[in-house]
């Protein structure tokens, strides 16, 4: 049989809002809402549908990487469409529905979920598509590139700290989490629209469009975004350690804690001690948070610093989310013959 690369994915790229990421897979759902129905017929068999609006769903795990290919890795797609929905003036589809940044000593990855109206759109139309399959090269990751040779992001490229929990973590997670509203409207009787079935915008004399653009006969649902979550989770050792005051008394509290009242804590990732607790416990009248901030962070040559992996990547650089304030919730303390280990969620207020 001949030779034909065109049948493999690893000689296409992808674009997403017209720009190009890589990608370890992508998957890209389009659905249409039909159902059949059964009225008092006289037939058993249904031969009425009811069809309605379409739905797009794009699926996408993407690596971490450092070097030439940061710039076009999972983190700079998360943060792309995080950016677009924090500020939805500038937001294009497809919009962000959920980003899971995971890092652990194998490695680090972010699986992105974005939705789309599925309108295939206009054949004449130029404009970026939500999703498109290229056959170019990513540029950014050849290794002669600016940026140089690209590799993997592994454990050691990572900095990481959850609360008060900096040593011993042994795998971080954040989720973004957007809720998306899909909304349908009837057609509207204006002549700007006509009979056929055609997009136009509504009219308006300052900018010549106004209210968004208008289906006339089309499926396709407006996206909207009500409501934005972020939430994470991790995992740590657990060191407990007796150490010795005047005598042992071994608690793994604090030493000597009986007769002493020493302030020397003798665990790490875990408080076992009275009036010790692994959660953000409210008190009346206060909001209390994490006495220290959550921080994901990967090391930038560049910069010759630890940067947050939610940084932008266009000047100014700032952080597209702040983790400042989170509160610790669940606490889940494994003992066994091997590693002692505590499973930790968080949520996080969204500044």
């Amino acid at each position: 049989m001949p030779l034909n690369n065109n049948l493999f994915g690893v000689y296409k790229s992808l674009k997403i809002s017209g720009k190009t990421y890589v990608a370890e897979s992508a998957s890209r759902n389009v659905s249409m809402d039909v159902d059949a129905k059964n009225y008092i017929q006289g037939s058993p068999k249904a031969r009425v549908l009811n069809i309605g609006g379409t739905k797009e769903t794009i699926s996408i795990t993407t690596p971490i990487l450092v070097g030439g290919g940061s710039s076009v890795d999972g983190r700079t797609l998360a943060n792309d469409k995080i950016k677009a929905i924090l500020d939805p003036n500038n937001a294009t589809l497809p919009v962000l529905e959920s980003a899971v940044y995971k890092v652990s000593p194998e490695g680090a990855s972010v699986s992105v979920t974005l939705k789309s109206d599925g309108d295939p759109g206009d054949p004449s139309d130029t404009s970026p598509r939500p999703f498109e399959v290229s056959g170019k090269e990513i540029e950014e990751l050849k290794p002669n590139s600016a940026g140089g040779p690209s590799r993997v992001a592994r454990f050691y490229d990572f900095r990481v700290q959850i609360g008060n929990r900096k040593y011993f973590i042994m795998e971080a997670e954040l989720n973004v989490q957007a809720q998306t509203t899909e909304a349908y409207f009837l057609v509207p009787n204006d002549a700007a629209i006509g009979n056929t079935i055609t997009q136009a915008y509504i009219a308006d004399t300052a900018t010549g469009q106004y209210g968004g653009r208008i289906a006339a006969g089309y499926q396709f649902p407006y996206l909207g975004i009500s409501g934005i979550k972020i939430s994470g989770k991790g995992k740590a050792a657990v060191i407990l350690k007796d150490i010795v005051g005047t005598k042992s008394y071994g608690d793994y509290y604090f030493f000597d804690y009986d007769t002493e009242g020493g302030t020397k804590d003798e665990s790490i990732n875990l408080g076992l001690g009275r009036g010790q607790s692994d959660l953000t416990f409210q008190r009346p009248g206060v909001a209390v948070a994490e006495s220290q901030t959550f921080k994901l962070e990967i090391y930038d040559p560049t910069a010759g610093a630890w940067v947050s992996l939610f940084r932008d990547n266009v000047a100014p650089y700032a952080d597209i989310v702040n983790l400042e304030n989170t509160v610790v919730n669940t606490s889940n303390f494994t003992v066994g013959t091997g590693l002692l280990t505590v499973d930790f969620d968080f949520y996080a207020w969204v500044q």
